[in-house]
């Protein structure tokens, strides 16, 4: 649904058709994110999200064209959450390999035991299989990859064209990370946050990145 230029520009209270927009949008993804992030989100429908975030439907396709959609919207929020958390820890750590992986991989814990709905999201509705996003797991995994290689040594330059022994080890940092996340957001795993992160920790310095 498209608004137009004049409706989304008139102010009411002081507050621009934009900013309404904006937080309409805002509220659509926090409910996206307590419906996906249940544990059964598989019959989720648009009447839902709209009951859950206090709008009516209309106001759903203003900002999305469809569930899916929404759940890249709640996904991407998701990811960046865990990603701005990561990287501050990752600028107050030491300035070795260890000490970046391991501010990196008992943040990210962290803050997923803190929001069980993001655990859910990432590693159940988008890594696992049949999620509502498993055609993006290749995409998250060499996202994940990707910042194994940059805290691990930050002089091997671009990930693309660095060491391909340090490629293959990001690679099965991530896969092996992700696949236990994944067990534990699933309950196959009864361990706490920071009996997984040191287990995290332990296979990293086993990998010997880089």
């Amino acid at each position: 649904m498209k608004v137009s230029a004049s409706g989304a520009s008139r102010v009411y209270g002081g507050v621009t058709g934009e900013q309404r927009i904006a937080e309409r949008r805002r509220k659509l993804i926090e409910a996206g994110m307590n419906l996906f992030g249940s544990g059964d989100s598989s019959n989720v429908r648009v009447k839902d999200v709209v009951v859950e975030a206090g709008l009516t439907e209309r106001y759903f396709y203003e900002s999305f064209s469809d569930l899916g959609s929404l759940f890249e919207a709640v996904l991407e929020v998701t990811m960046d959450v865990i990603e701005r958390d990561v990287e501050a820890a990752i600028l107050k750590a030491p300035d070795d390999g260890l000490s970046r992986v391991s501010a990196g991989l008992r943040t990210s814990v962290e803050v997923l035991a803190a929001d069980p709905r993001m655990i859910r999201i990432v590693f159940v509705e988008a890594l696992g299989k049949g999620g509502r996003a498993s055609s993006r797991r290749h995409e998250i995994l060499v996202r994940a990859a990707q910042n194994f290689f940059r805290w691990s040594e930050a002089g091997l330059g671009d990930f693309g064209s660095g060491p391909v022994e340090s490629r293959m080890k990001a690679f099965a940092m991530s896969g092996a990370a992700s696949e236990l996340l994944i067990s534990w957001a699933e309950g196959l795993l009864d361990v706490s946050p920071e009996e997984l992160a040191d287990f995290l920790v332990g296979l990293y310095w086993r990998t010997n990145l880089p």
